[in-house]
């Protein structure tokens, strides 16, 4: 029995904000490699598998995962024989993609995922939390994401000590990496927005004193830098843009600006300005990506660079607001 609608809202919120933390890390570390290490170069010596593969792997079980919930809800037993040869799945999975292109995989990632996903909000808050007991183990939903994000986080820390170990370090990369990491950052940070309850957007403290409205509209804002400059990019030259030598008072100043404005104003530049930035990103060519130009706070770098300053700026407030939402408000005496 689901106890407290309100409570269990906001722990699968959670879950899936989680999920979506975990997800985003590990395409972090897809940033600043090249195709051959992503297509080519073997991962795991023992399975020869690439990054590639990894990445069908992990999309495979997410299908399997959504499949397997779906009959749960429908009052079916999940398809465990299909998963109970792990190495089989999994090589069956690799090899569904082998000779497919990277793109192709992560668009095959992103759409498993964002499947999964969608439909997991929609489940009823009784059968997402129901006790369901199957061959010695609760495949209750939370126990399932739960496997489902520490299973990103595992190959998130494989390909960090693998990157660290090869010494690789790069400032640019392929673009449907980019892309891709673009993406997860943004579901994390919209997955973390989700937290923080509705009527409190313009009056809760998130980040120092800014509230969930000054934030969308402090990352709006600098992402319309980021439109600007990624557009004079596209035209072949480096950003022609005012300098920002104290980014603490443009903050500022620009906070000031939007303090009158609605909250439907400054979410609605958030998804704008987003729209905007992949719009020119996609009309990009890779030999524009790869070029250095000079930025307007100071030092050079690739247009690569630019984009994954931006991508990094809705992690890092992702993070804040996560922070901020496990400071639960309670009412005046209670425990």
């Amino acid at each position: 029995m689901v106890r407290s609608n309100k409570h269990s809202s906001t722990r699968r919120r959670r879950l899936l904000a989680r999920l979506a933390a975990e997800r985003a890390q590990l395409l972090w570390q897809l940033l600043g490699l090249d195709q051959e290490l992503l297509t080519r170069t073997a991962l795991f010596p023992d399975s020869g598998w690439t990054v590639k593969d990894l990445l069908a792997h992990v999309a495979a079980w997410d299908r399997w995962q959504h499949r397997a919930m779906t009959a749960m809800v429908a009052g079916e037993e999940p398809e465990v024989a299909a998963v109970e040869d792990v190495d089989a799945f999994n090589a069956a999975a690799v090899d569904a993609w082998r000779d497919r292109t990277l793109s192709d995989v992560l668009g095959e990632l992103r759409t498993a995922r964002e499947a999964w996903v969608t439909w997991l909000r929609d489940v009823p808050l009784e059968p997402f939390f129901e006790s369901r007991e199957h061959q010695g183990w609760d495949w209750a939903f939370p126990n399932c994401l739960n496997v489902q994000w520490q299973h990103d986080a595992e190959h998130a820390d494989q390909l960090a000590a693998w990157r660290s170990e090869l010494a690789l370090k790069s400032d640019t990369g392929p673009k449907p990496v980019l892309v891709a990491a673009l993406n997860a950052g943004r579901d994390e940070l919209l997955a973390s927005v989700d937290l923080i309850p509705p009527a409190e957007r313009t009056s809760r403290p998130v980040c120092g004193h800014w509230t969930l409205k000054d934030l969308v509209g402090h990352l709006a804002d600098w992402e319309q830098v980021g439109v600007e400059g990624l557009r004079h990019m596209t035209a072949g030259r480096s950003p022609d843009l005012a300098p920002i030598p104290d980014i603490e008072a443009w903050n500022r100043e620009h906070a000031a600006t939007r303090e009158g404005q609605p909250w439907e104003t400054c979410w609605e530049d958030l998804q704008g300005t987003r729209d905007q930035l992949l719009d020119v990103l996609r009309g990009m060519d890779q030999e524009k990506i790869d070029r250095s130009y000079r930025f307007p706070w100071g030092p050079e770098g690739t247009a690569y660079e630019w984009v994954r300053v931006f991508a990094t700026h809705d992690r890092e407030h992702a993070h804040d607001l996560r922070g901020a939402a496990s400071r639960e408000r309670r009412p005046s005496g209670e425990d």
